[in-house]
């Protein structure tokens, strides 16, 4: 089923690659990056407000609040999980500090952190991809996913090719993930205690659906279902993954589609983030690059988790 809603383009300016869009339920506002620009916005939708500051100078594949810390945020920067000092106002951030860094073998020194999410209990997942090759494809398999708890790192899988989208199920204790050019998702059964997963299998399948594109970003919803970003595919998707169906389509005016989440006091509203990379030598044409909000949502999202350090 394709929706009808009203999608509207939010004053935030267009931006190569935006994503990893986070609702500080406590503030009220919206944080998402540009990850080639290392930049990152601060939407407060009560006043119109667009906030940016420069993070450093390596990809900034995620940015995202520390629990109870109003100033403070955990990074993604290159290969590193930095915390950053930020004000909220200021245009540069005040202080970066680096508290690991992954995918560390000289094979890997290309490599960035991508996907970045918060799990139910506070804890940061984030994955690695790796560079482009030749062919201005991502050179599959090189990347892995991990964990960060409060401090401690912990690897979960190797061979990704380009870590994206999680979420969480607490009452069946499953999370969901997306390793981009596999075209669908996988679910895992979810140790709640020690954040372990384990059993790993293929719940969708976009071929099967005939869904053009890839699978980016995702988030679950209070019925259980996922929603899940389409780039290069121009849609979101919502699908239930307990029976492998897809339920629902909304249709963007853009290609390239990168990720979702839920926010607004109701948590009814979609807030949606789109990229223009160059495909076959070519930039995608505006709106390209902007950022998007579906109101009145049915059902509504969750709260999105705040880091905890």
């Amino acid at each position: 089923m394709t929706s009808d809603v009203k999608i509207e383009k939010l004053p935030i300016e267009p931006l190569d690659v935006g994503t990893r869009p986070h609702w500080d339920a406590e503030k009220q506002c919206l944080y998402l990056v540009d990850i080639p620009n290392s930049t990152v916005y601060k939407y407060i939708p009560s006043q119109e407000k667009v906030v940016k500051a420069k993070v450093g100078n390596e990809p900034l594949g995620f940015m995202f609040p520390v629990a109870n810390k109003s100033d403070q945020f955990i990074a993604g920067l290159g290969r590193k999980f930095c915390l950053i000092k930020w004000d909220g106002i200021s245009s540069n951030v005040s202080s970066v500090e680096t508290i690991a860094e992954v995918d560390t073998e000289p094979n890997l020194s290309s490599n960035r952190l991508n996907c970045g999410k918060i799990d139910p209990f506070g804890r940061l997942w984030a994955g690695t991809m790796g560079p482009t090759g030749p062919d201005g494809v991502t050179i599959p398999k090189m990347g892995s996913l991990y964990s960060l708890s409060r401090r401690t790192i912990k690897k979960h899988e190797g061979n990704v090719s380009i870590s994206n989208g999680c979420a969480w199920n607490i009452k069946t204790r499953k999370m969901y993930y997306i390793d981009t050019l596999f075209p669908g998702v996988y679910e895992y059964d979810y140790d709640l205690n020690t954040g372990d997963i384990s059993n790993r299998k293929v719940i969708f399948e976009f071929g099967k659906h005939h869904i053009p594109g890839l699978p980016d970003g995702m988030l679950i919803d209070t019925e259980d279902m996922l929603w899940i970003a389409v780039i290069h595919g121009s849609r979101v998707i919502r699908i239930n993954p307990n029976s492998g169906t897809l339920l629902n389509t909304i249709m963007l005016p853009t290609p390239q589609v990168t990720a979702i989440c839920f926010g607004d006091s109701s948590l009814s509203s979609m807030y949606i983030t789109t990229a223009q990379i160059k495909v076959d030598g070519k930039i995608p044409e505006p709106p390209a690059g902007s950022t998007y909000v579906i109101r009145s949502l049915s059902p509504k999202g969750l709260v999105d988790s705040n880091f905890v350090l």
